[in-house]
């Protein structure tokens, strides 16, 4: 069975009622694992590597827009485990969140942009300074945007954000109502067919992960459940890591996007699964410290207790 729950009702759930209905280690048809989702995410790389045949307990499946409200819903005790950016995470872990993170997938190539539009003045990421530029908060390409400052030795406040959702700074670009848009593909690349141009400067400045998180509850009362699915979901990567081609297509049939768009979206970039180990430790703590200098967080975070490695 596969449930779609929209933001607002999965965050308006009573979190003592779902934890009963969720109740269940085992596996054996025993137990549902409530698991979040985006479009083109888990669930297509588990049905391309076959995974999803053979589960011994029920996958109840919600979906998201992106990271944010995926980690709010784990927050909110509404699913047990999800994948999201690295950046939003330690984001979402500056505001308390009872989550932590078990698994990971690294990308190497482009990472998050900054675009604006064809007849920008601003020629580079070195002319940011004193422009307004739309990002949704503590999102990867939030914390590129004050990376590329520290890295021309300019302040953070030279930059106003406009925190906007993907589709909202797409918007905002187009208009005019700001000057430039930090996102990452496939945005990117659906704003330069639009359009739009890639700001050139001092690029990869921001570690590229995307998590897998595991809600502390379901990691001490749904740990045999969490281990299978995670393992599952390694396989899962590693089939898209060498399938590149036949992920395009499920992610095509997932999202409606167009293939051309998701074809730029694999050249730029490879994804593949990841250790939680203590050198992807360091660069969260690496973008810890930005988010405490920046304001973004209001105290200085030790990130080691938010990663749990026993699931490797």
């Amino acid at each position: 069975m596969s449930i779609c729950l929209s933001r607002r009702h999965a965050l308006g759930l009573l979190a003592g009622s779902l934890l009963s209905a969720c109740a269940g280690n085992g596996a054996g048809g025993v137990g549902k694992l409530f698991v979040g989702d985006q479009r083109g995410g888990s669930r297509v790389v588990l049905q391309g590597a076959k995974r999803l045949n053979d589960v011994p307990y029920e996958i109840v499946w919600s979906q998201f827009p992106n990271a944010a409200p995926l980690l709010e819903a784990l927050n909110a005790g509404a699913i047990d485990s999800g994948i999201g950016g690295d950046s939003a995470f330690i984001f979402a872990a500056g505001t308390d969140a009872k989550i932590k993170a078990i698994g990971a997938q690294a990308t190497r190539g482009m990472g998050p942009v900054v675009l604006v539009r064809r007849d920008s003045r601003i020629r580079s990421l070195a002319d940011l300074a004193g422009r307004k530029v739309a990002t949704p908060r503590g999102s990867v390409s939030h914390n590129h945007v004050l990376a590329v400052l520290e890295a021309y030795d300019q302040p953070y406040d030279t930059v106003s954000f406009a925190f906007l959702s993907p589709s909202d700074g797409r918007a905002a670009l187009q208009s005019g109502a700001v000057d430039a848009w930090a996102i990452w593909d496939p945005n990117a690349a659906m704003a330069e067919q639009e359009g739009a141009r890639i700001l050139s400067g001092k690029q990869d400045l921001v570690p590229g992960y995307g998590l897998m998180f595991g809600r502390e509850g379901a990691i001490a009362d749904k740990r045999t459940l969490l281990q299978d699915y995670h393992d599952r979901l390694y396989s899962g990567w590693e089939w898209s890591a060498r399938n590149r081609d036949a992920y395009v297509e499920l992610m095509h049939k997932d999202t409606g996007l167009a293939l051309d768009i998701l074809r730029i979206m694999q050249s730029r970039a490879d994804r593949f699964p990841a250790k939680v180990d203590e050198a992807l430790i360091a660069q969260q703590q690496a973008t810890a410290d930005r988010y405490f200098r920046a304001k973004v967080i209001d105290r200085k975070l030790d990130v080691r207790p938010l990663f749990d490695t026993s699931f490797s």
